[in-house]
């Protein structure tokens, strides 16, 4: 029996990173169905943004297409919006792109002001720390320096199945 019916989180994915794949499991042990929302999915090739949404939900799949769970997990993509109206346009993009399951009833989140412009509209949210004694603190953008720089130690950041789609979407011809 699952604590909930629907759970979502929204992550960019620049990379997937452990600190994702944490966020991702703590749902799926809790709900029936998640939903994975990746955000900024219009933009790729910029510094904040280098990978396009293609790569990003197969560094997710890579992972997950492992998992049991992987049969109630739905990833989709979604723009970005204004502020203002974040909160519906994300539940509306769910409610469209998933219309046979139900609207999500919690939100999963690395810390709760990530949850603020949703606690009108969901009921429930469930903080999965990104800093605790046994796991690292991590950011896609620390990730994505380390990448840049070529600091080997990003790969212990990652999983594994996802370490030569990194090489090749940062490194392209120079990757060998």
């Amino acid at each position: 029996m699952f604590k909930y019916q629907h759970g979502f989180c929204i992550i960019r994915c620049q990379p997937f990173h452990i600190g994702h794949d944490r966020l991702i499991t703590k749902m799926m042990e809790e709900c029936e169905y998640g939903t994975v929302v990746i955000g900024s999915a219009q933009e790729s090739g910029t510094e904040k943004n280098p990978l396009p949404y293609f790569v990003r939900k197969k560094m997710i799949q890579n992972v997950w297409k492992k998992h049991d769970a992987y049969s109630r997990l739905r990833i989709i993509g979604i723009k970005d919006a204004s502020n203002a109206l974040w909160s519906e346009y994300v539940l509306n993009t769910i409610a469209k792109e998933l219309s046979d399951k139900s609207i999500p009833e919690v939100m999963y989140v690395g810390n709760l002001s990530e949850y603020t412009i949703f606690s009108k509209d969901i009921p429930n949210v469930e903080v999965c720390s990104r800093t605790t004694q046994d796991f690292p603190f991590l950011s896609g953008n620390m990730v994505r320096d380390m990448i840049i720089l070529k600091d080997d130690r990003w790969k212990d950041l990652v999983h594994q199945e996802n370490i030569e789609l990194i090489e090749k979407s940062f490194y392209g011809d120079e990757f060998n």
